[in-house]
């Protein structure tokens, strides 16, 4: 989805914009777990969908205003992408994180998010053909996966508020993420990636809508939910910061930070998301920040800080390979 915007620009933006950048990433996207879990009591794949499809139509709104549309991009191959890769970060991806949190506090959520580059490494090897993971990536991911047991292991013998329904819903979701980035670097797509981001996220949210009928036929907690409580005014507001904030211009943020600063660099707000949302959802709901919580935090996150180290030394070892030859 990013890959195609990463080039580097003619000029260089100032060190403000690209601090106001990076905080909206860090900041916004932190953010928006804790409110993710506010507005998900009110039925979470109809939230979701809403979300999405609202902010879909805006961004392609933005786009055919700004005169960055162009008819070969809508047609039935780029639609057929779209489908997919919507139906992976939106319905598995942040469908997944809006029931997870409906009973794991939101900063574990954020936290098993980080856990995504594990999945991409053996997604991108499998679907790409590329050489299996060194050592060093089979180091990372060892322990991230000691970081899941450790986690898992706060909920035995204890009234914690991480589940094991939702770090299994987390494991689903992140490796629905990782696979629709993976398959979104496919050349199906519209050519311009405003138009492919806003087609994505209109298909994820009629997707997620399409979900909603049969999980409220199951369990009754969609649109039986939303009729039986219905959003007032803050939540009307959380909702309204998800569209706006979090799909728009924390985005916004992500591509133009994309654009002007190195991918590694950019990818530092997997670290700290998790802080954020741990943070917020201690200081404004009282979810409780254990030890055990620490201690998988930072192997979680050290798993991934490996990851980025091995494959930062890969390239680097490319580059000097191309430019030796």
């Amino acid at each position: 989805m990013s890959a195609s915007m990463s080039r580097v620009p003619a000029h260089t933006p100032s060190a403000a914009r690209v601090a106001l950048a990076f905080g909206a990433v860090y900041l916004i996207w932190g953010s928006t777990y804790l409110v993710i879990k506010l507005v998900s009591q009110h039925g979470a794949f109809v939230c979701a969908s809403a979300r999405f499809l609202v902010a879909g139509l805006i961004l392609l709104g933005f786009a055919w205003w700004r005169g960055l549309l162009r008819r070969s991009d809508f047609c039935a191959r780029s639609w057929l992408h779209a489908t997919i890769v919507g139906s992976c970060l939106m319905l598995l991806g942040n469908g997944g994180v809006a029931i997870a949190t409906r009973s794991t506090d939101s900063g574990i959520v954020a936290l098993m998010t980080a856990i995504t580059p594990l999945w991409l490494v053996g997604l991108d090897s499998m679907m790409h053909r590329t050489r299996a993971p060194s050592k060093v990536v089979w180091l990372g991911i060892a322990l991230g996966i000691a970081g899941i047991a450790v986690l898992k292991s706060e909920t035995i013998g204890a009234t914690s508020t991480v589940s094991t329904v939702g770090i299994l819903i987390m494991i689903v979701a992140t490796l629905g993420w990782a696979l629709g980035s993976v398959w979104s670097k496919r050349p199906d797509g519209a050519d311009s990636p405003v138009a492919a981001t806003a087609m994505q996220m209109l298909c994820g949210g009629a997707v997620l809508a399409i979900a909603s009928v049969p999980k409220e036929f199951l369990f009754h907690d969609e649109w039986t939910l939303l009729m039986q409580s219905p959003p007032d005014f803050a939540t009307w507001m959380q909702w309204s910061y998800l569209v706006v904030f979090g799909s728009l211009c924390g985005f916004t943020a992500y591509i133009w930070l994309l654009r002007h600063q190195p991918a590694a660099r950019v990818a530092t707000y997997a670290y700290v998301n998790p802080l954020v949302a741990l943070v917020l959802g201690w200081a404004f709901i009282g979810e409780p920040i254990g030890m055990r919580t620490v201690y998988a935090a930072a192997l979680m996150l050290s798993g991934v800080a490996v990851i980025q180290v091995a494959n930062a030394r890969k390239k680097s070892a490319t580059r000097i390979a191309i430019a030796g030859e």
